[in-house]
Formats: C-alpha cells, structure tokens, sequence
C-alpha cells in the first residue's frame, strides 16, 4: 500500500486505523508527503524551516508507531503546491517505484468537509489520480524515469479519504488506540492531547454508528 498525502498528520486523521490494522496482517505500506508544513505554526516568531523540520521529525514518529515503512518528503509549498509536471511526475515516480496495489489518498472531486476543504488536499488528491491513471501505468509518460529504473505500474485500487460521498465503511477499533498514539506524536499541532484523544473517539463512533460499526473510518473506493 501507499498513501500520498498533502500534509504531516494527514494519514492520522483519515487513514491511520485502517493502516494499522493492515499492517498488522502483513501489509507494507510507504507514506508519500508532498508538503512539510512549513506554515503550520500559531507562533508569529516561527521560522517555517524549523517548523518543517519538526513537522517531518514528528511524521516519522508517528509513522514508526504505525510500523509504515518508510516515509518520503517532497518538501513543496505549504498552502501553495499547483498540480503542475513536477509534481504529477514525483508521484508516479513514487508509484513506480514501491507498485501499490492499494493507493490511499485525499478525494479531490467530493471532500470533505465540502467548500472549505484545504486546498493543498484537493490539489495533491487530483495530482495523485492523475499520477495513477494514467500517467504511472503508460510507458511514454515520463519515459525518462525508466533510466532510474522505474518502469509502468498498475495499481488496482484507490481509497480516497476524506470523502464526503465515502461508500465503504472499515471497523477500525483494533487499531483505534494507535491512531491517535500516531496523531499525538504531532506535539507541534496538539494543544490539548487528552481532547483530541476525546473528539477522535467520538468522531469515529460517530461515524461508526451509521453503518453498525463501534468505530469506523470511510472511504470512497476505486477500481481502475
């Protein structure tokens, strides 16, 4: 599996239970983040290269708790990444590079929340499509990265989080725990660790409870 997300503590938000338990039953996952979070600082004396510079620290923390494989930056803006050429080939030089069967990622067309969705989400989720259909599966698409070794690839499925129509359901309370363990690794973005652990547990029951699940995660599924 891969997950390409926008920013660090993205994955924990949407995903990470879900990862979890697929770990545990002997998936590998890679994690992909194009931004650092340079921005993601209330302090007006913050220095942007020292926030993303923690921001990655606390990502690969909280990657580790998780057993993800490993974590790859991309270091674009923060609140101002385009879906341009170079961006749309480092993801498929990401897919061509660790062949997902499973691609997760931010859904682009139908976010949520709707209207007020974080731009860099819906920007990094339409380049990541685009990057798995069909740009990383045809051979003249950036042709050169074959010189590095990275030849096609086809993933099979992609699970977009944060969707507002999300269609599938995943019981996540085995892994619950460890989510919010890998979302408190983000200190720099945690105010108040004992209510996010609070609100998370009730949003996930939350959601649970509309399809009979204790607690519960959503996704909207694709076949390509």
């Amino acid at each position: 599996m891969l997950v390409i997300a926008a920013h660090p503590d993205d994955m924990e938000s949407w995903c990470a239970g879900t990862l979890v338990q697929a770990i545990d039953a002997g998936a590998s996952v890679h994690l992909v983040l194009v931004i650092s979070g340079e921005h993601g600082s209330s302090d007006p004396q913050a220095n942007p290269a020292a926030v993303a510079s923690q921001r990655e620290q606390e990502a690969r923390r909280a990657a580790a708790l998780l057993g993800i494989t490993e974590v790859a930056f991309l270091q674009y803006g923060d609140g101002e990444v385009e879906d341009t050429r170079a961006l749309r080939r480092d993801l498929v030089a990401a897919l061509r590079r660790w062949c997902p069967v499973i691609l997760f990622t931010h859904d682009p067309e139908h976010p949520w929340p709707p209207y007020l969705t974080h731009r860099d989400h819906r920007i990094v989720g339409r380049a990541a499509l685009d990057a798995v259909y069909p740009l990383a599966r045809d051979h003249l698409a950036f042709a050169e990265l074959a010189q590095e070794g990275l030849t096609p690839h086809t993933i099979q499925e992609v699970w977009l989080f944060s969707s507002a129509v999300a269609h599938v359901a995943v019981d996540i309370t085995a892994g619950f725990d460890r989510k919010v363990a890998a979302r408190l690794e983000h200190t720099s973005q945690t105010p108040d660790p004992a209510a996010l652990a609070i609100n998370w547990r009730s949003r996930a029951a939350e959601i649970g409870a509309k399809v009979g699940l204790a607690l519960a995660e959503t996704f909207t599924v694709l076949s390509t």
